[in-house]
């Protein structure tokens, strides 16, 4: 699988990365550690050489299950973590203060038993009047003790991006991008690439809107306080979600011309976009993670006219 060195950190990350938030566990769930160590396995095995998690994913319960699955696999397997401003629909977040982000990334490096961190983000901006360049001050004193090896910034408008890298060079950045969402952010991303920072890809399959399953398969698992979010109001509220499966459907005769899945084809789509260093899927399975492992190498260059040709049809365009 081909790699992707962020910035001047020398971490170097395959071309897909795990999603650590599909490990669990919810609420109602018991932590399976050895379903988590067996999922980083069959990542290793398919070339995928890191995770993204945050203290935020599932109230930091997302973190403890994995750093215990981590000590099951080889050493070599990397972690994207972040730190929240304040804890949201999944709960979680520490705050910007100066203080407040040290502590963080030392309680996060607890849960997952590590002594460090190879990627450590600012997961959405704060709006408590923190500001942003002293946040970010502690970002860079995280690195230069060693104790994340590159740092970043996630759900940030360009503008704050450009600003903090002037200040200290902005290693990565992480945001949303699909076939259907996040459209806008294309070209961002290939300004960040003409920067030399690099970009994680997180929602390359609209959480599942293009894995390939039905409207009513992905309708069953948005419920309760998820049904008001902003996602779900783009993509899948009467008269969008339509339109979101429009851009699926006209997806699988590529998929099916390549002997691939429509999952398959979405991630490799993403992969091909300017600036981009790596797309997050997050799977409990070890048969899917390899399935999106082999994204990397699926070859969608000749159609990419008829891919892009489908856009328009989406929920988001005007």
């Amino acid at each position: 699988m081909r790699t992707s060195t962020l910035g001047a950190s020398g971490v170097t990350i395959s071309a897909v990365g795990l999603g650590g938030f599909e490990l669990g566990p919810e609420e109602d769930e018991v932590p399976d550690v050895e379903r988590a160590a067996r999922v980083l396995s069959a990542s290793l095995d398919a070339g995928i050489n890191w995770l993204d998690t945050s203290e935020n994913y599932l109230n930091t319960r997302n973190e403890q299950l994995i750093g215990p699955a981590l000590e099951r696999v080889p050493s070599d397997m990397l972690v994207s973590t972040k730190v929240a401003p304040t804890p949201a629909i999944t709960g979680g977040g520490s705050g910007f203060r100066p203080e407040q982000v040290h502590a963080a990334c030392r309680d996060s490096l607890r849960r997952l038993r590590r002594d460090h961190v190879d990627m450590y983000l600012l997961h959405w901006p704060d709006e408590d009047g923190v500001p942003l360049e002293e946040t970010w001050g502690a970002m860079a004193e995280l690195a230069e003790q060693g104790l994340a090896r590159a740092i970043g910034m996630s759900n940030y408008e360009r503008e704050d991006v450009d600003r903090m890298h002037a200040i200290r060079p902005v290693d990565l950045v992480q945001d949303g991008l699909s076939m259907i969402d996040y459209l806008e952010a294309r070209d961002a991303f290939a300004a960040y690439g003409e920067a030399g920072i690099g970009v994680t890809v997180y929602e390359p399959l609209a959480s599942g809107i293009l894995g390939g399953k039905t409207p009513e398969q992905v309708l069953a698992t948005w419920t309760g306080p998820w049904v008001e979010s902003d996602f779900y109001k783009r993509l899948l509220s009467p008269g969008k979600v339509e339109k979101s499966f429009a851009v699926a459907d006209g997806v699988r005769p590529v998929a099916e011309r390549l002997s691939a899945t429509v999952a398959q084809v979405a991630i490799a789509w993403v992969l091909l976009q300017r600036g981009v260093s790596a797309a997050i899927v997050g799977s409990h399975d070890g048969g899917h993670v390899r399935e999106n492992a082999a994204s990397a190498d699926l070859d969608v260059a000749d159609a990419m006219d008829e891919l892009e040709s489908l856009i328009p049809l989406g929920p988001t365009m005007a």
